[in-house]
């Protein structure tokens, strides 16, 4: 177990929906560079919304006392967030990003972009994770 940095130039993003794989907007991941790192939960508990074809989080709501599984990519600042995934995303006007600390099933931590709308939508995810609620 370790504290993981990125490389310089690059941060990690937390993906959660549409971009994880075997989601309809994971080749967005390549678009951008970004190198897999690991499988993981956000180390706080946010509520996960399905908005019809894809999530979202807020980090304001957090009654369902459950963290979001999320896979964690390695891209480049600029060209990568700034670029495909900010693009994708519609930030700063549709989905907004924050840092959040990430707990990777190995154990090791890290800090990683979030992409959230903070708001209370109707349709909860319960369990925190958006391929197995669409998988079932």
């Amino acid at each position: 177990m370790s504290v993981k940095t990125p490389a310089e130039g690059k941060c990690f993003v937390a993906t959660y929906g549409s971009l994880r794989r075997g989601m309809h907007n994971t080749r967005v991941n390549q678009m951008a560079g970004g190198e897999l790192v690991g499988l993981g939960n956000t180390d706080r508990p946010y509520n996960l919304y399905d908005l019809g074809s894809f999530p979202s989080i807020s980090l304001v709501h957090t009654d369902q006392e459950t963290p979001v599984r999320v896979e964690v990519y390695e891209t480049n600042i600029e060209g990568g967030l700034e670029g495909p995934y900010d693009r994708l995303e519609g930030y700063p006007h549709f989905y907004n990003r924050t840092e959040v600390p990430v707990t990777l099933d190995n154990g090791d931590t890290l800090t990683a972009w979030i992409y959230h709308i903070d708001e209370d939508a109707r349709r909860p995810v319960e369990g925190g994770d958006w391929c197995v609620y669409r998988n079932s």
